[in-house]
């Protein structure tokens, strides 16, 4: 029995596709691997095409590879909650993502070069940056 992999691309993460090494050696190994499953949540994919356009259309080649989170009324809760708190929206779907879930039930890491404001959020994280 294989064990997968579960990683979250939040914002930041996506911002940085083609041009970090740890970013494009994380999508290598996806594209070459049945056990390394990368998540996207719609609205971190929006955030970054809002700060760079053209990230959707990126994304869109990767499709195979690059699995989208569709946002749904759990992921609406979980957004207002963390907003509540002072959670920006982009970090607030990459934590409901990373969280067991439907699409997830044994949740996954979120893989960010800005693993800063997952502090305290109670998911995993894998500091893309060491």
């Amino acid at each position: 029995m294989s064990w997968t992999e579960h990683y979250v691309l939040d914002t930041p993460t996506l911002l940085a596709m083609g041009g970090d090494k740890q970013v494009s050696g994380l999508i290598h190994a996806a594209a070459a691997s049945d056990d390394v499953r990368l998540w996207v949540p719609v609205l971190c994919l929006l955030e970054a095409e809002r700060q760079r356009a053209g990230i959707v259309d990126h994304v869109g080649v990767l499709v195979d590879v690059l699995h989208l989170v569709d946002d749904d009324y759990a992921m609406a809760v979980t957004i207002a909650e963390l907003g509540r708190a002072g959670v920006d929206f982009g970090v607030s779907a990459a934590v409901h993502t990373a969280r067991p879930n439907q699409t997830l039930p044994m949740g996954g890491l979120i893989a960010s070069v800005a693993p800063e404001p997952y502090e305290g959020l109670g998911v995993g994280v894998m500091d893309l940056n060491r």
